[in-house]
């Protein structure tokens, strides 16, 4: 007499016929016999060991498999569940505590730079040396690439995904990209910055205020944030604030929360330039093309050459 059809086995068959995989191709991967997927949908039930490589193919949770679960959940939505309930349980330890969510998230990222390196399916722990010692991870493709800077005092991930028609089309040589190079080089401008950035929220400096700490004089200290806020380039990086007083109103000014944190990537991609890492701890070149088109950057110096840039 045949069993009933259980929530499981229907629930396994509908996976399977999703995924696309015959039972053969589902036993291979769990090193079992295509008669035993066939009892499974059949309303027999797999060894409870067989469960989390079950869950593990179809990206699915073992409640979703037994019907606990109504609704198939994605890769990344396990992936935020499961964040969140590291979250949760940090929160039951300290209200302000986020630092081991933080050390999670890197692991993912790390996770994310072996997967860069393609056809790689090893997954192995990051290794952060002691203080002091400059490591990282580079992996170049045709598709883009992923760096991972390693060291114990500036640990951050970029993956940066090449456009369709190429880095040099949206990389432009520009009298705006000089501009801002050159004065960055200014005396008195990077330490203008920094001490911006020691603004907490709702904070701001006078002008008057940073000519003491930075012992320039008043005007040229002006003269610095009327160039650092002219034009479009106000509200990017400095906050202009009105501090109104009984017969008079100064400027004063902070850092733009959301602008200040595409400036800090740039200082750490600086600091790796300027110091990079005494050794890779993973690098793979699967790249065999320029990372600019040459024919677009010749255009590019030909225009600045005749001053259309």
């Amino acid at each position: 007499m045949a069993k009933e059809t259980t929530v499981f086995a229907s629930n396994l068959q509908a996976l399977r016929k999703q995924k696309g995989v015959t039972q053969e191709q589902l036993a291979s991967f769990l090193g079992v016999s295509p008669q035993a997927v066939s009892k499974w949908e059949n309303g027999s039930y797999p060894e409870g060991d067989l469960l989390p490589k079950i869950s593990e193919y179809f990206e699915v949770s073992i409640s979703y498999l037994y019907g606990q679960e109504t609704e198939k959940k994605s890769f990344e939505q396990m992936v935020l569940d499961e964040l969140y309930s590291l979250h949760e349980k940090e929160n039951e330890k300290s209200a302000s505590s986020h630092e081991e969510y933080f050390e999670k998230l890197l692991d993912i990222a790390w996770t994310g730079q072996i997967a860069c390196w393609k056809n790689n399916k090893y997954y192995y722990k990051k290794v952060v040396p002691e203080e002091g010692v400059r490591t990282a991870s580079v992996i170049s493709d045709n598709a883009g690439f992923g760096y991972f800077n390693l060291n114990l005092e500036k640990q951050y991930y970029a993956l940066v995904k090449e456009p369709e028609d190429g880095f040099s089309s949206h990389l432009k040589l520009s009298e705006n990209l000089r501009s801002f190079f050159r004065g960055l080089g200014e005396p008195g401008v990077l330490e203008i910055l920094f001490f911006l950035m020691s603004l907490k929220t709702f904070e701001a400096v006078s002008v008057s205020t940073l000519s003491e700490i930075i012992g320039m004089d008043v005007d040229k200290i002006q003269n610095i944030m009327d160039k650092l806020t002219a034009g479009d380039k106000g509200g990017r990086v400095i906050q202009c604030v009105n501090v109104v007083k009984s017969d008079d109103t100064e400027t004063a000014y902070s850092i733009e929360p959301s602008g200040i944190v595409p400036f800090i990537v740039l200082l750490l991609s600086m600091d790796s330039l300027i110091n990079p890492p005494y050794g890779y701890t993973m690098q793979v070149g699967n790249r065999d093309k320029a990372w600019f088109d040459r024919e677009k950057v010749i255009k590019m110096i030909k225009e600045v050459r005749n001053g259309r840039v």
